[in-house]
């Protein structure tokens, strides 16, 4: 198949136009909808992290304020030194201590151990348990300012004591412990220590409902790195090895997203007073784009079974379209061979049929042209001759004007000698040439045949000129204002309206364009005839174009049209045609005057 026959190229331009908008399509919606679905989860993603900080802060919260019960009991730093002598004061600490462990859910066990006493308490969810100790059993321990210190996930133990039941030492499970310093407030010296040991299913309680376990992860993580909370058990208690994205994080702000090559990471910080831990919650790309991508396998299934189907229609419309095609080309090739008559005949009603029926007129048209031409150029040899011919009487006119002038002058008589100057000048200016004058040839022109007039109506014709100055030397298509002046004389001149008077003026009303006015005080134009003449000024006029037998009384202003509409390479100039109150005709002529120097007019 050639690629420069019309089947090819269709075939070939179809399936571009059609497959490049599906593929871009395809894409432009994949892109979108990933921007779209990342911006959903992470709005979405960002309050889950909030609501969650917000309940585990909460929670924290809770146990701070059971740990420092015992600043609230005005007895209990007195009892921890009267202890163990004083049962009324072991009896108090038991209370104190159980009512913590009451105070907050998920507390599984409550250690004290006394410094002056040098005893450790064990409350468990069975019996209290006492030792005498020299040392507490949580060993050395950097509490902060508020000597609060929260130890994260290990393995539930009993702080040195002895099994005491079959749960206590064969339940294996994480817990995590707040540590807290008693101290003698105001003073700074440290009286015991407490260690609030809390199960972990409260938080995995808080934190099961802020991610999907099949396909997310979710991290709570201190400041060192240890994980306190995963949805993976064995993660507890271990340090995060994504040690770069705790980096990053450390370095941001309270809370927002980061997003690496293969997954999308929302956090957000608890409070750094209390417990300074980090929830992180990571959303694999593959989970994220899912939608976007089942989005995309579909489209894809539609995207091949469009292009199926349009490389189908394209082979069938390519031939359909292409077999009419052929057949007109035959018939051309027959024109070309010379048969001019060949009977075209259009199957169709399409496109391809009107253009075969648009091609049988115009081969109709080219052979009534061809005949025309014959007989155009029949007419065209015999005006030639005429011409040949009528150019010896201009020039015999001519000539004999300026002997009888001369003659005028030895008698003495200038008058003559001076309407023989001015029709002498009107015939050498009627002769030339020239398509194209200066206004100011144009105005000289129409003064002496106004000289003549004048010198046939004496006082009964006033003439008055008003030209600005600037465009004198504008350039103007030749004998315009003539055939307007001429007018006047041949059909609107009647002493019963008194004195005639004829006016012309000529200004610049714009750039490029002068504004020509021919007034005169004659009889007006019937309305019906005026009528006429303005439908006959809008339209278009041709060169050839022969005038209805209505339009013979108006051949001068058909010339003088057709002269202005020539000279501009649009038309765009134009002559109107109005009468005046209370009597006469105003024409007006509105030429563009940018044209070339010289323009041949056609026709002429």
């Amino acid at each position: 198949m050639k690629f420069h026959s019309i089947r090819s190229r269709l075939i070939w331009f179809l399936l571009i136009a059609v497959t490049l908008p599906l593929l871009l399509s395809m894409t432009m919606t994949f892109v979108l909808t990933k921007q779209s679905l990342r911006e959903q989860a992470t709005q979405e993603n960002e309050r889950l992290i909030f609501q969650g900080i917000t309940n585990l802060d909460n929670y924290l919260q809770g146990l701070n304020r059971a740990s420092i019960g015992v600043y609230n009991d005005p007895h209990f730093l007195r009892n921890l030194a009267k202890i163990p002598d004083d049962y009324r004061a072991v009896a108090e600490i038991y209370t104190t201590l159980q009512t913590m462990m009451n105070a907050s859910s998920g507390i599984d066990q409550v250690y004290l151990h006394s410094f002056e006493a040098g005893q450790s308490t064990l409350i468990t969810s069975t019996v209290p348990l006492r030792e005498f100790r020299l040392e507490p059993f949580t060993g050395s321990i950097h509490y902060g300012p508020s000597g609060l210190f929260i130890q994260p996930s290990h393995m539930k133990h009993l702080y040195g004591f002895s099994a005491v039941s079959y749960t206590e030492h064969s339940t294996k499970r994480q817990v995590f412990t707040l540590h807290r310093a008693i101290r003698n407030i105001p003073a700074s010296e440290t009286l015991g220590v407490l260690a609030i040991d809390v199960d972990l299913e409260p938080l995995r309680s808080i934190c099961r409902q802020l991610y999907d376990a099949d396909t997310e992860e979710l991290f709570l993580i201190d400041r060192n790195g240890t994980i306190i909370y995963s949805g993976k058990e064995a993660a507890i208690g271990t340090h995060w090895k994504e040690s770069d994205l705790l980096n990053r994080i450390s370095k941001e702000g309270e809370h927002g997203v980061i997003e690496d090559d293969t997954a999308l990471h929302v956090y957000g910080k608890l409070d750094a007073n209390l417990s300074g831990w980090t929830l992180v919650k990571k959303i694999p790309h593959r989970t994220l784009y899912l939608r976007a991508t089942r989005l995309t396998q579909i489209n894809a299934v539609i995207t091949g079974a469009a292009l199926l189907l349009v490389i189908v229609a394209t082979l069938w419309i390519s031939i359909k379209i292409t077999e009419p095609i052929k057949r007109l080309t035959r018939y051309i090739n027959q024109i070309q061979s010379g048969q001019l008559d060949v009977d075209i005949r259009a199957m169709s009603n399409d496109e391809i049929g009107v253009l075969s029926r648009r091609f049988r007129q115009m081969m109709d048209t080219i052979n009534n042209l061809i005949l025309r031409e014959y007989k155009l150029e029949l007419a065209n040899k015999t005006h030639q001759l005429k011409a040949l011919q009528a150019q010896i009487n201009p020039h015999f006119l001519y000539n004999t004007l300026q002997s009888i002038g001369t003659l005028a002058l030895q008698h003495e008589v200038p008058r003559i000698y001076s309407l023989l100057s001015s029709l002498a000048k009107m015939l050498r200016y009627n002769m030339r040439d020239h398509t194209v004058v200066t206004l100011k040839e144009e105005a000289e022109h129409v003064k002496q045949y106004l000289d003549l007039q004048k010198e046939r109506f004496g006082e009964q014709l006033e003439v008055t000129y008003q030209w600005e100055d600037e465009v004198l030397n504008d350039r103007v298509p030749k004998m315009i204002l003539q055939p307007l002046v001429e007018n006047y004389f041949k059909h609107g001149a009647d002493p019963r309206l008194g004195p005639g008077e004829v006016r012309i003026t000529g200004s610049r009303i714009r750039e490029g364009i002068v504004k020509i006015t021919v007034e005169n005080n004659g009889a007006s134009i019937p309305q019906a005839e005026l009528e006429q003449l303005q439908h006959m000024l809008k339209r278009p006029l041709k060169a050839y174009e022969e005038p209805d037998t209505s339009e013979q009384d108006s051949i001068g202003l058909r010339n003088v049209l057709l002269r202005i509409q020539l000279h501009s390479e649009d038309g765009s100039n134009t002559l109107c045609v109005d009468n005046i109150l209370p009597h006469g005709v105003r024409y007006t002529l509105e030429i563009r005057t940018e044209a070339p120097a010289e323009i041949h007019i056609k026709g002429e």
